[in-house]
C-alpha cells in the first residue's frame, strides 16, 4: 500500500535535506484536494513570495543592525538619538520565495550578515539624520533567515500532525469523501502552527511616542492604544479632507464599540483594516509606515 502523503509530510519535514520548496509543493497537493483554501494561499505566499506586506507573517519579522558605508572604515553602525526610531528601522518584514532565501542561506556557508536595503525614502531619510550622502542598509545575521525556513517546517509538520489527528491521513494522493467533510469543517489558521507572537511592542514615533503592547487578542487597552496613535497621526500629517473624514469615520465605530457592554471584535478588526486600507494609499511617510505596521500587528495580519 502506498505511503499516506501525510505521513510523508511528517518525515520530509524532519528532514533537513529535503528542499524546503518541494515540501511546500506536496503541502500545496494536499490544501487543494481536501479544499483547504487559507493553508492554500499560505503555501502560494511562501513559495511565490509576499507582495503586499500586510500578508507577511510575524515569523518573517527579523531584526538586524542599522549601517552605513565608511570608505576607510567599512560599514559602521549607525547612532540614534531616539532609540525608538532605532528600533522601528531594525526591524523589516522578509517577503522573499522560501526558495531564494533557502538558496541565499546555502550560498552564505560562513554565515557572513547579509544585507536588506532600505527604501529611497528611508535611506533619504536616514541620510539627512547622519549628514553624509553614503549607502545605508540594514545588516541582518544569516541566522535570521535560517528561522524563517525552521518555522515554515514547523508550519507544514505541525498542520500534518493536525490532520492526522483529526482522522485526515489518505491512501497515496488520496482522500476519502468523510476526509473531506472533516476537513472541511475544521479550522486550520495558520498562526496556530507557528505560534504567535505575544506582548510586541509597536511604538508610534511622534514628538510625543507612544507605545502599545499588542498579545494574541484584541483587548480593549490595545484598541484605545492603536486610537490614541491614530489621534496623534491626524495632528501631525497632512491628509486631503476625504481621507480625514473617512479615518475619522471609522475611529468613531471602534469608539462607539470600545464603550458597549458587549463590543464586536469583528466590527473592531473591520474599521481598523478600513484605516490601513486608507493610509497604505497615503504618500510615503515614516510616520504613515509606522501605523500601518502598529494596526497590522493589532490584526495578526
Amino acid at each position: 500500500m502506498a505511503e499516506s502523503i501525510i505521513a510523508e509530510l511528517q518525515r520530509e519535514a524532519l528532514d533537513r535535506k529535503v528542499p524546503i520548496a518541494d515540501l511546500l509543493r506536496k503541502a500545496l497537493v494536499v490544501a487543494k484536494k481536501l479544499k483547504i483554501e487559507e493553508f492554500a494561499a499560505w503555501v502560494t505566499h511562501e513559495l511565490n513570495g509576499y507582495s503586499d506586506t500586510k500578508d507577511i507573517p510575524q515569523y518573517r519579522w527579523i531584526g538586524g543592525t542599522v549601517k552605513a558605508w565608511n570608505p576607510f572604515q567599512g560599514w559602521i553602525p549607525v547612532m540614534f538619538q531616539d532609540y525608538k526610531e532605532q528600533e522601528i528601522l531594525s526591524k523589516r518584514p522578509c517577503g522573499m520565495a522560501i526558495a531564494e532565501i533557502e538558496s541565499l542561506v546555502e550560498k552564505n556557508a560562513s554565515g557572513e550578515s547579509l544585507h536588506m536595503p532600505f527604501s529611497p525614502y528611508i535611506e533619504q531619510h536616514l541620510r539627512k539624520g547622519i549628514k553624509w550622502d553614503t549607502e545605508v542598509t540594514l545588516v541582518v545575521p544569516a541566522t535570521m533567515l535560517v528561522r524563517i525556513i525552521d518555522a515554515t517546517r514547523t508550519v507544514v509538520l505541525n498542520w500534518a500532525m493536525k490532520l492526522e489527528e483529526d482522522g485526515i491521513t489518505g491512501v497515496g494522493l488520496s482522500f476519502s469523501d468523510k476526509e473531506k467533510r472533516v476537513a472541511g469543517k475544521s479550522s486550520y489558521a495558520i498562526n496556530n502552527f507557528y505560534g504567535p507572537i505575544t506582548n510586541s511592542q509597536i511604538q508610534q514615533q511622534t514628538s510625543d511616542s507612544i507605545q502599545v503592547s499588542i498579545s494574541d487578542e484584541l483587548d480593549m487597552r490595545a484598541i484605545e492604544g492603536i486610537l490614541e496613535a491614530v489621534k496623534k497621526y491626524l495632528q501631525n500629517e497632512v491628509l486631503s479632507t476625504a481621507a480625514r473624514q473617512e479615518i475619522e469615520a471609522e475611529m468613531k465605530t471602534v469608539q462607539a464599540q470600545t464603550e458597549s457592554p458587549r463590543p464586536k471584535m469583528n466590527i473592531i478588526r473591520e474599521s481598523l483594516a478600513s484605516i490601513r486600507s486608507i493610509l497604505e494609499g497615503m504618500a510615503a511617510s515614516l510616520l504613515t509606515a509606522e501605523l500601518i505596521a502598529l494596526i497590522q500587528r493589532a490584526l495578526g495580519r
